[in-house]
């Protein structure tokens, strides 16, 4: 990176992460561009807005956010920090406030997708190795809404663009399921809010949910709420106490209450919820005709049949197209950055459902690519695994400006006079 300027720094993705990584930028005087695809910061959050976080506020918001939103607004009120909030509330209350504040208003450019990245006049094979294939700037190519594309320039570029957006498929190993890229418009693979908005295109229908995760959970606990609904879970595993793998003396007491519950409506006889374990699907046929899914199964529940809607809470995975040309090192497994990957799972090497508040830091060291100056941070940077805290994000945002600004000890979250995360 030049010595005689703070390096420019773009910023893919305005989710929390993306948002909080500027902040901490441009308190720190660096030039920033933040480069979100949707028409608004944390689009996704808003996805879920109807759900309920595990996680106290107090983890998912940081000291400099909160004194930054103080600053902007002498009436703002940080919600209290063990506050079980919403996802909409989490948006309202603080992610959209700091969006719109003016360290990150300044810098966020939205309706623009970032099509590809590159080394400046070096191609991915170029320089293995090579200290000078960090002093070029890294190209990105985006596009906006208009179809208008541009070519930018940047030291240092985090990708914090998160894996929402980016399902996983529900076919035998991962792969779609015959029919299922035909079928992939009509097939809900996110959250519905099925006592809200979406209540009448699941009310007294015929539900599939395909998932052993919270998600899965959230979604069976609601269906199972609305009169006249029927619902089958189908999971490819089967396990003593349910389909949800409960945490022992989990400390997030609404993630045990979701998993009890929803392990109680599987277990039950003549209920709203029937659950397929051992199963797996093997081909869908949309049918627009009648606005139905004709599903074939295999494994213990091997049939063919009928249902109205189709929930597929199967997890996400890392878009990688956009870094395709760079020299990024990704895990066989996950497919996250290869360095933290090797941290992360040998931390879980025991196997088991594993408490996410257990989670130290992998150091700043674990953050570092074979690409120089480029960083993928927040879930993205745990691949395929669920484990992710925003709190985790928090601490990958002070390690990632500890080797930007080649200081070990640089924690302006710990430093900075008048913050504090007390209320």
């Amino acid at each position: 990176m030049p010595n005689d300027r703070l390096p420019r720094i773009a910023i893919l993705g305005a989710g929390p992460i993306g948002l909080e990584a500027t902040l901490y930028a441009r308190y720190l005087g660096y030039p920033v561009e933040l480069i979100e695809r949707g028409a608004s910061p944390a689009a996704h959050v808003l996805e879920w807005g109807h759900v309920t976080l595990f996680t106290p506020f107090g983890l998912n918001g940081s000291p400099l956010g909160i004194a930054a939103l103080q600053a902007q607004d002498a009436n703002w009120r940080a919600p209290e920090a063990d506050a079980l909030l919403s996802a909409l509330d989490y948006y309202q209350q603080y992610l959209g406030p700091l969006a719109a504040s003016d360290l990150i208003q300044n810098s966020l450019c939205c309706d623009t997708e970032v099509l590809a990245l590159a080394r400046k006049d070096w191609l991915k094979g170029d320089g293995l190795g090579d200290p000078q294939r960090g002093e070029a700037p890294l190209v990105l190519l985006t596009r906006n809404t208009r179809g208008e594309e541009r070519v930018t320039e940047a030291e240092v570029v985090l990708d914090c663009t998160g894996t929402f957006g980016n399902h996983n498929w529900l076919g035998p190993g991962g792969i779609p399921a015959l029919g299922e890229t035909a079928a992939a418009s009509s097939i809900e693979y996110g959250l519905p809010d099925v006592l809200g908005c979406d209540r009448e295109h699941y009310q007294g229908k015929q539900i599939l949910v395909v998932g052993a995760g919270y998600s899965a959970a959230t979604t069976v606990t609601y269906l199972a709420q609305l009169p006249g609904t029927k619902t089958t879970w189908l999971t490819r595993s089967r396990s003593a106490e349910g389909p949800i793998a409960r945490v022992p003396n989990d400390r997030l007491a609404g993630r045990d209450a979701l998993a009890a519950e929803a392990n109680r409506l599987a277990a039950a006889l003549d209920g709203p919820i029937t659950q397929w374990a051992e199963t797996s699907i093997t081909a869908v046929d949309f049918r627009e005709a009648t606005d139905n899914f004709s599903i074939k199964f295999s494994g213990a529940h091997a049939c063919e049949a009928v249902f109205d809607r189709v929930v597929a809470n199967v997890g996400y995975r890392p878009d990688d197209r956009i870094y395709s040309e760079l020299q990024v090192h990704q895990c066989y497994a996950t497919d996250g950055p290869m360095n933290l990957a090797s941290h992360l799972l040998g931390n879980a090497a025991g196997g088991g459902a594993v408490d996410c508040l257990g989670q130290v830091s992998c150091g700043p060291q674990s953050l570092l690519n074979p690409e120089p100056n480029f960083f993928i941070l927040g879930s993205k940077s745990y691949g395929r695994g669920a484990q992710f805290l925003l709190s985790v994000g928090l601490e990958q945002i002070r390690e990632v400006f500890t080797i930007i600004g080649q200081r070990d000890d640089l924690n302006i979250y710990a430093t900075m006079p008048g913050l504090s995360v007390g209320r």
